[in-house]
């Protein structure tokens, strides 16, 4: 398997064929605000490929050298196989001189369902079985409660510090009055 940057017409083909399946729309951007911060060199997508075929995507906001996984997603019919850690392995690789990537997790503390806690509870040991570290920030973004981890060398920095890089990163990609509806420090 290999990490490849998706083109333009790629990045539209997963928005609308995969992502508005496997995120809820109050989680999607808008695509035309996908397109501008890539074009305007804040944002890159990356596609997972098995052979010739995109088997998941990851899309990230870049800040200066550092990252935040915005969106990461493999495809149903290869999940539970180890695509998720291969893919998660390679984009530590492919960031090593990052100074930091960020992830959001879903807290499973605001679950509203069994069902949901006990799938938000394995996401999270997913991603701390695969090199994320727990940062200790906590943030609502649009509307939904995220624990704020750290994919590779260490876990950030101190909290004050994470949130004024974590703002950075929506404040690049979203209009002012999105903003400041939609995301907020809450621990």
């Amino acid at each position: 398997m290999k990490l490849s940057v998706l083109n333009i017409a790629k990045i539209k083909e997963i928005y609308e064929t995969r992502m508005v399946i496997d995120f809820p729309k109050a989680e999607l951007k808008p695509m035309k605000y996908i397109i501008e911060a890539v074009n305007v060199g804040i944002y890159e997508c990356l596609g997972l490929y098995e052979n010739e075929y995109c088997i998941g995507y990851t899309f990230l906001v870049k800040q200066g050298n550092s990252y935040l996984i915005d969106y990461i997603a493999i495809y149903p019919d290869k999940r539970n196989k180890g695509a998720g850690s291969t893919l998660l392995r390679l984009l530590n690789e492919y960031l090593a001189d990052a100074d930091i990537v960020i992830v959001e997790v879903e807290d499973s503390k605001y679950a509203n369902s069994d069902e949901e806690k006990d799938l938000q509870t394995r996401r999270l040991g997913f991603y701390l079985r695969n090199g994320c570290i727990d940062t200790g920030l906590r943030v609502r973004c649009f509307g939904v409660p995220f624990i704020i981890l750290s994919l590779g060398k260490d876990n950030g920095g101190e909290p004050d510090t994470l949130w004024d890089i974590y703002n950075a990163y929506y404040k690049a990609v979203l209009p002012k009055e999105m903003y400041e509806k939609n995301i907020e420090r809450i621990g």
